[in-house]
């Protein structure tokens, strides 16, 4: 073979070969988006539910330090302020 054969071979082997790459990313570049909005939305209803999350929480706290087993057990220790 002479070289503008070989030339000629080694383009269109080239060619295929990123046409083929391409498609590939294309592919994967797809896949990647969808999962990306996916996750955007997962991470939606993840923030609205901790927002829900913390409101319960704070009011389930404010019940257990209310209560009369959590004042016995934590009660708050006075001071002594006796100095020498």
């Amino acid at each position: 073979m002479n070289t503008v054969m070989q030339m000629q071979v080694f383009f269109f082997i080239s060619s295929i070969g990123f046409i083929i790459l391409w498609i590939f990313l294309a592919i994967f570049l797809f896949y990647l988006i969808r999962a990306m909005n996916t996750f955007s939305r997962i991470m939606d209803r993840v923030e609205k539910d901790i927002n829900k999350i913390g409101d319960t929480t704070k009011d389930i706290l404010e019940d257990i330090q209310e209560s009369m087993v959590f004042q016995f057990l934590f009660r708050k220790r006075k001071k002594n302020h006796n100095k020498n």
